[in-house]
């Protein structure tokens, strides 16, 4: 697979292949980077009725470029699979953070990690522009792409509304099968895992954040009723990682089809 270095070239890409495949990119500014400036995206997909509205969302890190890339493997996938994210209202934010995705650096230009941001009473401009957006309409699912440095294996975060209908599992369960490393620490990032999981249920959401939140915890106040964070090993090839990341989405599309 091409990987792209330039978000401006990326954000090109993505635009095109999105119009082909019955998404609809809309801008909701322009961010300054290395590429000049360049803008963040929203790209949506309508289905006639009322169907669950997902939100998958990636890029947020400039130095975890698995995720915008699964987004565009997953465009270029679409008419052709893809059946049950067919039945879903589709949002995408193939890129939020394009200054870090041009330096491969975690932090924006100004030396921000934006997903410590949302929810703060002066957020950056990357993060402003999606917080307007997202409080326009509910979400009922959303899935974060990521990448972590230090992890063996792939693992992953989720808010869920009970244990017993956890995705995290079969999220697991079928990248196992395919071979793909699991992180089975019992301890990642300082929280309670299980084999890849980290599962909350019942954490408190505040109704104000001062200082910035995650995304995932920020779409959760504003009404979501499962998040999902998956974290990629960027120690292996990024093709690898993409599948990754393609798998554990595809799953969660299936287990979530109404």
């Amino acid at each position: 697979m091409k990987e792209f270095c330039s978000s401006r070239e990326f954000m090109e890409a993505v635009s095109e292949m999105a119009v082909g495949t019955g998404f609809r990119p809309r801008v909701l500014g322009h961010v300054q980077s290395d590429s000049g400036s360049v803008p963040i995206l929203s790209l949506s997909r309508k289905v006639a009725g009322r169907a669950p509205r997902i939100l998958i969302a990636a890029g947020i890190h400039g130095d975890e470029p698995a995720g915008p890339h699964a987004v565009l493997s997953l465009l270029e996938q679409f008419e052709k699979g893809w059946e049950s994210l067919h039945r879903l209202q589709v949002e995408i934010v193939p890129l939020i953070n394009p200054s870090g995705f041009d330096r491969r650096e975690r932090h924006n230009q100004t030396g921000t990690d934006l997903n410590r941001t949302f929810g703060s009473p002066a957020p950056p401009p990357e993060i402003r522009l999606l917080m307007d957006d997202y409080r326009r309409r509910p979400i009922d699912l959303f899935v974060d792409l990521h990448e972590d440095v230090d992890t063996p294996g792939f693992y992953l975060y989720e808010l869920a509304p009970d244990l017993p209908s956890a995705f995290g599992p079969k999220i697991l369960a079928a990248l196992r099968a395919e071979g793909h490393p699991i992180n089975l620490s019992p301890v990642i990032e300082g929280m309670a895992a299980t084999d890849g999981l980290i599962l909350r249920t019942s954490r408190t959401v505040p109704r104000f954040f001062r200082q910035g939140a995650p995304q995932g915890l920020y779409m959760k106040r504003l009404g979501a009723r499962r998040t999902l964070t998956f974290e990629s090993p960027p120690r292996l090839p990024l093709s690898d990682r993409v599948a990754m990341q393609l798998l554990a989405l595809r799953t969660v599309v299936d287990l979530y089809t109404p």
